[in-house]
């Protein structure tokens, strides 16, 4: 005699859904399927939101209140957090708190600073704890070149490919051809340098690289060295790729043997000139950055975004695979599954 299992739940219409299956007597049911939960119905996993600075006077309330998310088969939650320090323990802690508090699914992250550090330290904690973090503005969204193997940090913003081939444009527009490349060791340099080689490589246009300088900022007497280094350079256009402090010591340097004045294009991503409102002394007039477009895309809709990335990846890993597949992130020991999940599968 069969053993006969049935299983019975509603859909998002209210409408009965049951599913029967005959088994021989030696074999038990299953566990149940997974069913969808109406769309009005409270989510089981949350996101939170994290704005640093000026950018929580946002009148945050209203991204909770918004149906932006009720399309999805399974909407979220949104948790909306506000904080004003940017020091690696405070936003530690911060984060490693609304993990024990909540059953965390995600962190959609945004300052209004341009220290790349905090994209570091997003990614420290990715790697740590195993949760999908996404940097959505400031520090948080400066490109990364090399993040952690475990890490799931994702970044809006453009690549330093992308960065490199906009430098190239403008200088095509402009029939500047012969220019040189000046790097440190900052992570990102040889992807910088390779994407301007096999550029000019494959291209028609008759550029001349020059000289391709590697300055060590970590040495003592540092800045004669530089100096010695930066002698060498005789083209008229120079890209440079560095963080923003070390930009502040190569101008200065740059300027002291003449290279700043006129004659001379600084062209640099968005990674050197930083925040557009407090400009560093030591950049020379005439600098050309290439930066993100943000008042083409305001921080509203970057939370907006950042949540659906991250919500569409969940609930579909979710609906594939059960709710048991939720990930419960820890600050503290191995993160602690319900089930053999991976969002980050889903969201790479």
């Amino acid at each position: 005699m069969e053993t006969e299992c049935c299983w019975r739940s509603t859909d998002s219409n209210g409408a009965s859904l049951s599913i029967s299956l005959c088994l021989s007597p030696s074999l038990s049911c299953p566990v149940p399927p997974f069913f969808p939960q109406p769309s009005s119905c409270c989510s089981i996993y949350l996101i939170a939101v994290v704005l640093v600075g000026n950018s929580s006077e946002l009148a945050l309330a209203e991204g909770r209140e918004k149906d932006d998310f009720q399309h999805m088969p399974l909407p979220p939650n949104v948790e909306l957090v506000t904080m004003n320090e940017t020091d690696p323990k405070s936003i530690i802690t911060r984060i490693c708190d609304l993990m024990t508090k909540h059953w965390l699914q995600g962190v959609v992250f945004g300052d209004d600073t341009d220290q790349e550090a905090i994209a570091q330290i997003l990614d420290f904690i990715s790697a740590q704890t195993h949760i999908p973090i996404l940097g959505i503005r400031g520090g948080s969204s400066m490109i990364m070149a090399a993040k952690d193997d475990n890490s799931m940090f994702f970044q809006f913003g453009p690549s330093i490919e992308q960065q490199a081939s906009v430098m190239l444009n403008i200088m095509e527009e402009y029939d500047w051809y012969i220019f040189s490349i000046v790097t440190t060791y900052y992570p990102g340099n040889k992807d910088f340098v390779n994407k301007i080689r096999s550029t000019i490589d494959n291209s028609f246009v008759g550029w001349e690289l020059e000289e391709v300088l590697l300055l060590d900022m970590s040495v003592d007497d540092g800045d004669s060295k530089i100096q010695n280094q930066l002698k060498k350079l005789q083209s008229p256009v120079i890209l440079l790729y560095c963080t923003k402090e070390e930009a502040t010591t190569i101008f200065g340097v740059a300027h002291s043997v003449g290279l700043t004045g006129y004659g001379y294009t600084w062209i640099v991503p968005s990674l050197v000139a930083g925040d557009a409102d407090n400009v560093p002394t030591e950049l020379p007039t005439g600098l050309i950055s290439v930066s993100y477009d943000e008042w083409d895309y305001t921080l509203e809709a970057r939370v907006r975004d950042g949540v659906a990335v991250i919500a569409m990846a969940t609930s579909t890993m979710m609906l594939d695979r059960g709710p048991h597949t939720l990930l419960k992130s820890e600050c503290h020991g191995a993160p602690d599954k319900k089930g053999t999940g991976n969002p980050n599968e889903v969201l790479r």
